[in-house]
C-alpha cells in the first residue's frame, strides 16, 4: 500500500511539472509570467501536502516536493524583470537557473522508485533541504540587492517582492531546523517544524492572491500578447481596479517613460511599456483610456511634441525640423507636423518663428 501511494505521488509530481512548464510557455509574453508560474506551483504544492495529510501513512516519511527550489529562482526572475527590465533572460540562462530543480526532480523520481525501507527517501530529503537553504539564501540576497539599489518608487510590485524576499530569509532558518530534525530524529526542538514551512507557503500564497486581485492579472488563460479576458458586453477587460491604484499606475507610467525615454522610440508599444513598468498590458489600456482619456499613442504623441517644443526653445535654428521629427520618434515629417499643430495650434516652423520673434523682442527692450 505504501508503494502504491508513493507511485501516486510520483505521477502527481510529474504531471504538476508538466502543467507548470505549459503555464510558463503559455504566459511567455506576460511581464508577470514568473509570478503566475509561482502561483500555480504553490497551488500544486499545497494540494500535494493535503494528499499526504489525508491519505498518507503517518508512519511513512513524507517525500519533500522539489518545488522549493523553484520559488527563490522565480522570485529573482520576477524581481529582475521589474527592477532590471533591460536584461533579457535567454532560454540558456533560464535552463541554467532551473538546473538544480531538474536535478532534484531526477533524485525525487529515483527515491520514489526505490523500496521505502531502503533509506533513499531520507537521504534525498537531507540533500533537498540543504539545497533549498543554499538556493533561498543565494537568490534572496540577489533579489534584496536589486530592490536596495533600485531608485523606482514604491509600488504594489515592489512591496510584494520585498515581502516575499523577507519570507525566503525566514524559510532559510526553518530549513535549517527541518534539516536538524531529519538528521537527528531523537532530538526534539519542541515542535514539528515542517508545518511551519507550509504556513510560510500559505502566507506567501495569500500575498500573491492579494496582488493578483488588486492588479487584475489574468491567471487562468494564456494570451499571445498578455491580453485580459474580454467581457461579453463591452469588450473591455473584465476586472475592477480601485481608482487609487490606477492613479498610482499613472505615476509609475510617467516616471518610466521619462526615465527610459521610451516615448522617443519609433517602435514603442504597450508591450514594451508593460515590461518596463511591470504593469499588465490590458491594465495600461485602462489607465490611458480611463485616467488620461487618451489612447496610448495619443499620449505618446503628446510627450513627443512636448519634447519637440523644448528642443526648439533650446536650439532654435540649430536643429532642422526634419531631423527633429525623427529625433522625437515620428516616422515621417507629415505625422510630426500634424500632431504638432493639433497640440500647439501652429506648425513647427510657425512655432519656431513665433518663438524667435518673442526672443528678439525681449532682447531689443532697453535695460
Amino acid at each position: 500500500m505504501e508503494g502504491l501511494f508513493v507511485s501516486v505521488t510520483l505521477v502527481y509530481t510529474l504531471l504538476s511539472c508538466g502543467l507548470l512548464l505549459a503555464a510558463f510557455f503559455n504566459f511567455r509574453s506576460q511581464p508577470n509570467r514568473y509570478l503566475i508560474v509561482g502561483f500555480w506551483a504553490v497551488c500544486l504544492h499545497i494540494v500535494y501536502k493535503l494528499i499526504w495529510v489525508g491519505w498518507g501513512n503517518p508512519s511513512q516519511y513524507e517525500i519533500p516536493l522539489p518545488f522549493g527550489l523553484m520559488y527563490p529562482v522565480l522570485l529573482y526572475l520576477f524581481a529582475r524583470a521589474y527592477y532590471r527590465p533591460e536584461i533579457a533572460g535567454s532560454y540558456r540562462q533560464l535552463m541554467f537557473l532551473s538546473l538544480p530543480f531538474f536535478l532534484h526532480l531526477v533524485l525525487f523520481v529515483a527515491a520514489c522508485l526505490q523500496p521505502t525501507e531502503s533509506g533513499w527517501i531520507a537521504g534525498y530529503a537531507k540533500i533537498y533541504y540543504v539545497s533549498c537553504m543554499l538556493s533561498l539564501l543565494t537568490f534572496s540576497t540577489l533579489t534584496a540587492k536589486m530592490y536596495t539599489n533600485s531608485k523606482k518608487p514604491s509600488t504594489p510590485t515592489d512591496i510584494l517582492i520585498r515581502q516575499l524576499t523577507m519570507m525566503c530569509f525566514g524559510l532559510v532558518l526553518l530549513g535549517y531546523m527541518v534539516l536538524y530534525q531529519v538528521s537527528v530524529p531523537d532530538d526534539d526542538v519542541g515542535f514539528e517544524v515542517r508545518p511551519m514551512v507550509y504556513l510560510f507557503l500559505a502566507l506567501g500564497f495569500g500575498l500573491m492572491i492579494r496582488y493578483i486581485i488588486t492588479l487584475g492579472i489574468p491567471i487562468f488563460h494564456g494570451f499571445n500578447e498578455g491580453e485580459a479576458v474580454l467581457s461579453k458586453a463591452g469588450g473591455e477587460p473584465n476586472s475592477t481596479v480601485q481608482p487609487s491604484v490606477v492613479a498610482e499606475w499613472a505615476v509609475v507610467i510617467e516616471q518610466e517613460l521619462i526615465r527610459t525615454q521610451l516615448y522617443l522610440n519609433p517602435s514603442v508599444s504597450l508591450d514594451m511599456l508593460a515590461q518596463e513598468a511591470a504593469i499588465p498590458r490590458h491594465q495600461l489600456t485602462q489607465v490611458f483610456n480611463g485616467y488620461y482619456k487618451k489612447s496610448f499613442y495619443q499620449f505618446i504623441a503628446a510627450m513627443r511634441i512636448e519634447y519637440a517644443v523644448r528642443r526648439i526653445s533650446e536650439l532654435g535654428d540649430k536643429v532642422t525640423l526634419d531631423s527633429l521629427s525623427y529625433e522625437c520618434g515620428f516616422n515621417s515629417k507629415t505625422s510630426f507636423n500634424r500632431y504638432f499643430k493639433a497640440y500647439t495650434g501652429m506648425t513647427p516652423s510657425e512655432y519656431r518663428t513665433a518663438r524667435q520673434s518673442i526672443t528678439n523682442q525681449t532682447l531689443s527692450i532697453p535695460q
